[in-house]
């Protein structure tokens, strides 16, 4: 019982001081959490940087990476499983299983500089026959893709390692535990406890946050930075970055109507589209070294024509 109370009282502490934390960096920048929804990134030259604008160190920081990851972990064996109780999870020697663990297996390799913990992140790559267009790269490294997303929207090569550079890019990131974090913050200062603090009493069930992330819409500002890490690992495992338009103008055809769709849940529109085609300048030449040719050799790309050099 005394355990329990010391516990509880370093809990509120700890409340009371993050909640005075997240006042101050509010006074400090009045603004940055307006402009948080709004702004892109900074150029990408420091990967181990842990602030991109605002305070979104300062939220990541409320949640335990450890427990988020194996909050994920469960919820990605709870898909799994309830796949494989229907008979939905695809087999191993399935062709679009072999087809999807390729392409991801040669982006991994590209994508580990971009966090440190995920060098030791248990990866994992399943397809679950589906009718929906869906994928999630959880925080751990624990990859779903819904067969409909491929079949229904045909996607090629190099469509799937741009969706697939792009969902390993929010787990990457970390914008799930950034999202959380700023769900904590609210209750903090709402001065309720949350249990993924971990200071409930023992034997208390944390707070599971599954279906939290299976559902969680990323910002504008996080698209942004998904698609320019998503990007550039794709392009450097030798994938075409042309194909990231391409494969969202599908994404946004199909799924636009639908309500929490998966254009809902990964805003898209003209200004994000724009902004792909204006990156492609930085990506291009990622992406003919990885093939190993010039990129006036490159042939056109379906929908897209010619790269051209300008970017324009």
């Amino acid at each position: 019982m005394t355990v329990r109370i010391s516990t509880h009282r370093a809990g509120r502490a700890l409340a009371r001081t993050l909640v005075c934390a997240l006042a101050c960096a509010s006074l400090a920048s009045p603004r940055a959490h307006a402009q948080d929804e709004e702004r892109a990134p900074a150029p990408y030259t420091a990967p181990n940087n842990q602030i991109r604008f605002g305070n979104t160190a300062l939220f990541r920081n409320l949640i335990p990476p450890a427990a988020l990851e194996q909050q994920s972990a469960d919820a990605y064996a709870a898909i799994i499983h309830e796949a494989e109780r229907n008979k939905r999870l695809l087999p191993n020697d399935n062709a679009l299983v072999k087809r999807v663990r390729d392409i991801a297996n040669h982006e991994i390799p590209f994508a580990l500089k971009w966090n440190d913990r995920s060098k030791n992140w248990k990866w994992e790559i399943n397809v679950v026959r589906s009718n929906e267009i869906r994928m999630y790269c959880l925080p751990g490294g624990k990859i779903v893709v819904y067969s409909g997303l491929i079949e229904k929207l045909h996607l090629n090569d190099n469509e799937i390692g741009m969706m697939l550079g792009h969902e390993i890019a929010h787990a990457l990131r970390e914008h799930a535990r950034e999202r959380l974090g700023r769900q904590q913050a609210e209750q903090l200062t709402a001065g309720t406890m949350p249990q993924l603090f971990g200071f409930a009493d023992v034997g208390s069930t944390p707070l599971g946050i599954g279906d939290q992330l299976l559902a969680m819409r990323y910002s504008p500002a996080d698209e942004t930075e998904a698609d320019v890490i998503g990007s550039e690992i794709a392009s450097r495992a030798g994938y075409d970055p042309r194909a990231a338009v391409t494969l969202w103008n599908k994404i946004d055809t199909a799924t636009r109507r639908e309500d929490n769709g998966f254009v809902w849940m990964h805003p898209y529109g003209p200004d994000r589209k724009q902004d792909l085609e204006k990156r492609m300048s930085d990506m291009m030449p990622l992406y003919a070294k990885a093939v190993g040719k010039s990129i006036d050799a490159l042939p056109n790309y379906a929908g897209m024509g010619r790269f051209k050099k300008s970017g324009r």
